[in-house]
């Protein structure tokens, strides 16, 4: 008695599992992909879940995206060959009704680049190969290997396919992340770039000239060095944002606001005045009142206290007469 072994059928690149005639497809592992699938089924989705912990608020529309570039690329999500990260968007803070929350990012290893391009070359009968890799400093004199203990300033790796050259340069201040030490109270470069600096840089050209010879199979694909550095910003502003409200808490941000508060607006030609005390107001206001009295016309309160005397005078004459 054999068993019957699952067929397996390639869609876009991408080797799926397709049951033999007359089993069923239960048969077949409950994750792998299948060929009658247009996007992630419940037990899929709750495997990558298991993968990627932020995978399950990935909106719909973004996984069956996620879907696509898996049978495109021919890489296994299930064994980590592919995966799509999703990173806080700062704008979204700002902009709640066109912003995303998150952006999503599709990633692979060095390793995941290789095999796509040099399975898309070997479709159209060409082949891979590259150039020798050329490493600079700061100078910007070549070498051929990198034996500095200083970072390298840019590495080029030119991608050979069939008799086309694609060279790609990457530059250190580019692609190398770094993130703030709270320990060395300023920015330091990740880990693993202090010690590989001349791989890690060279894996992100090397994925340039690769993306460049197979535009249609990684188009929108990045390898993980490359995306370390939006990492380290997101880092970055997580501090920041967490030092603003512990600044705002203690009243550090009010009083930073108050001197940078502008000064009121002041018509051209006149002087700025500063705002008097409230013990002063009285005096001022009694003061402003016996000036513009004192700008009046003269016919009014001085003729009147004048015509007021002889007046009075007259009426007393006549009551003495009566």
């Amino acid at each position: 008695m054999t068993d019957k072994q699952p067929a397996r059928e390639v869609i876009e690149g991408s080797v799926v599992e397709k049951a033999p005639q007359g089993t069923s497809t239960n048969t077949a592992s409950a994750i792998v992909l299948r060929a009658d699938q247009d996007e992630f089924d419940h037990k899929q989705l709750s495997t990558l879940a298991l993968i990627s912990p932020g995978l399950s608020a990935a909106p719909r529309g973004h996984l069956a995206m996620f879907f696509h570039y898996c049978v495109r690329t021919g890489l296994d999500p299930f064994a980590r060959q592919i995966y799509m990260i999703g990173r806080k968007n700062w704008k979204h803070a700002e902009n709640p009704e066109e912003e995303p929350e998150k952006t999503w990012t599709i990633q692979t290893g060095i390793d995941g680049f290789r095999a796509v391009a040099h399975r898309a070359a070997a479709k159209a009968g060409e082949a891979i190969s590259y150039e020798d890799t050329v490493y600079y400093d700061s100078e910007g004199r070549a070498h051929e290997v990198w034996l500095s203990k200083a970072y390298p300033t840019a590495v080029k790796v030119t991608v050979l396919r069939g008799a086309a050259r694609f060279p790609f340069i990457a530059k250190w201040e580019e692609f190398a992340p770094t993130f703030y030490s709270s320990k060395q109270g300023a920015y330091v470069v990740a880990k693993m770039w202090q010690q590989m600096p001349a791989h890690m840089l060279r894996k992100c050209a090397e994925a340039g000239g690769l993306r460049m010879a197979a535009p249609q199979d990684l188009s929108g694909v990045y390898v993980d060095e490359e995306m370390e550095q939006a990492d380290a910003e997101a880092t970055a502003s997580i501090a920041e944002d967490a030092t603003r409200r512990l600044r705002q808490a203690a009243g550090l941000e009010d009083e930073s606001e108050k001197e940078t508060k502008p000064a009121p607006n002041v018509p051209e030609g006149e002087p700025e005045q500063e705002p008097a005390p409230a013990k002063r107001t009285k005096p001022r206001k009694t003061t402003a009142t016996s000036e513009s009295t004192a700008q009046e016309p003269e016919e009014e309160s001085p003729p009147a206290r004048k015509r007021a005397t002889p007046r009075k005078r007259a009426a007393a004459l006549k009551s003495r007469a009566s």
